[in-house]
């Protein structure tokens, strides 16, 4: 019985690939998705999958809403899903077999922007920081994705960022005077929530 990642391999590049479908028109991107989604459904493909699985295997499967993967522990396999124990949240989820990463493939995209982060090379839970009007910097993590903007965790509490104004925070960057958060702690004690909005540069 597997109970641990397979190694990682060689993987498609997410970001080539998004470039390319920059330049596609709306119907070529609606074209492609109507042919991904039926070799997604493909008993083949299943089926294939389905024969690399066993019950208690570790592995991990990609979660859209939070864009990463989540580390799992395959509970049962069903005809098109498969029962997950999710170990970052405790619950058990059923999922496609399409989302498990059976080969331990690197998922980031590593795509940036002229200016910011694409949304999509942002995963929650990643440490970025941003600058305000001010021109003070600020350091989070990220709590939520939302359409044209994140919603981090500051030490002063919550602020939604454009994705134009975000960058990466090197190893030790951010960490002075206590500015950051360790996760699950709150950024006020008394339960109090400061909120701040930085869509845009003025």
């Amino acid at each position: 019985m597997n109970n641990s990642n397979p190694p990682a391999k060689p993987t498609m590049d997410y970001a080539q690939l998004l470039e390319a479908l920059n330049q596609a028109s709306t119907f070529d991107l609606f074209r492609l998705n109507a042919m991904i989604d039926r070799e997604l459904e493909s008993s083949e493909r299943i089926g294939r999958i389905k024969a690399a699985l066993t019950v208690g295997q570790k592995l991990s499967y990609f979660d859209r809403n939070s864009n990463s993967l989540r580390d799992c522990e395959v509970l049962q396999l069903k005809q098109k899903r498969a029962l997950v124990l999710d170990f970052t949240d405790g619950k058990r989820w059923t999922v496609p077999y399409y989302m498990l990463n059976l080969e331990g493939a690197d998922a980031r995209v590593n795509h940036e922007t002229q200016q910011g982060l694409s949304r999509h090379a942002i995963a929650v839970g990643d440490l970025l920081g941003f600058k305000d009007k001010h021109g003070e910097e600020h350091f989070g993590h990220v709590l939520r994705l939302n359409t044209k903007s994140v919603t981090l965790q500051v030490a002063e509490g919550q602020w939604r960022v454009a994705y134009s104004l975000l960058y990466r925070v090197l190893d030790g960057q951010g960490d002075q005077e206590g500015e950051l958060l360790i996760d699950g702690e709150r950024a006020d004690q008394s339960g109090d929530t400061v909120q701040g909005s930085l869509l845009e540069l003025k």
